[in-house]
């Protein structure tokens, strides 16, 4: 079947498959029609082509007024005292791994009788790399990233929080990208002043400061010398 789904033919398809009769669902199942999590789309959020001088200078002042900190130690650091992974937190009816693939996707096949939540197959142009990845639902290509991943908010303030803050953090959509699967893992739980992506660098440095922002979490000194070094060469580059 393909991601525009059979729906297009105007009606219900019947197909003869291993001699039983399938009845093709109407469009509405096979196309997305959850709408879309709220606040600012992900996705959008890490293309260059977004930024302009006044985002630049909107973010340059939010590092600014950041609590400069040093790194706390990681060695405590455990995946499920962030809370569930994928809750629903907006109540939409789907997970949030769903919600970011669908955010940073296009010709978009779900599973039937999810309502439009479960991603079968998409297009995702991915923000890290700048490739196209034909994204199969089984087939490891693509991982959700947390941008500002979960054990360097552990270090950086989010050790104090309750769990429920912690929950928020993990499944908030500003800080949640459908990438390249390889760039994600080589990533790791690293800052940008050791790691940055291929692609998409000045939209990168600015969600990774909103999310710091919204969060109230503190960055190093050499993190923010690498992001200032980077706000001021995209400043150059427009």
């Amino acid at each position: 079947m393909s991601r525009r789904g059979v729906g297009a033919l105007g009606g219900l398809v019947v197909l003869a498959l291993a001699g039983v009769a399938y009845v093709a669902p109407p469009v509405e199942e096979i196309l997305p029609d959850i709408a879309p999590s709220s606040g600012s789309s992900p996705a959008s959020a890490a293309q260059d082509e977004d930024v302009d001088a006044d985002a630049l200078a909107g973010a340059s002042s939010r590092l600014d007024a950041l609590t400069i900190a040093e790194l706390g130690h990681g060695d405590d650091y455990e995946r499920d005292l962030f809370g569930q992974r994928w809750a629903d937190i907006d109540r939409n009816g789907c997970d949030q791994r769903n919600d970011a693939l669908r955010a940073g996707a296009a010709e978009v096949t779900t599973k039937p009788g999810t309502h439009g939540c479960v991603v079968l197959e998409a297009t995702i142009e991915d923000p890290y790399t700048g490739t196209t990845i034909d994204f199969v639902k089984g087939e490891n290509t693509v991982d959700i990233d947390h941008v500002v991943p979960l054990s360097r908010a552990w270090q950086q303030g989010a050790s104090s929080w309750p769990e429920e803050r912690r929950e928020e953090f993990a499944n908030t959509s500003g800080n949640l990208l459908a990438v390249d699967a390889s760039a994600n893992r080589s990533k790791g739980d690293r800052g940008p002043e050791e790691w940055m992506p291929d692609a998409g660098r000045c939209g990168y440095v600015i969600q990774w400061i909103d999310v710091k922002t919204e969060f109230e979490l503190s960055v190093s000194a050499e993190e923010k010398s690498a992001l200032e070094d980077e706000l001021d060469e995209c400043e150059g580059s427009l």
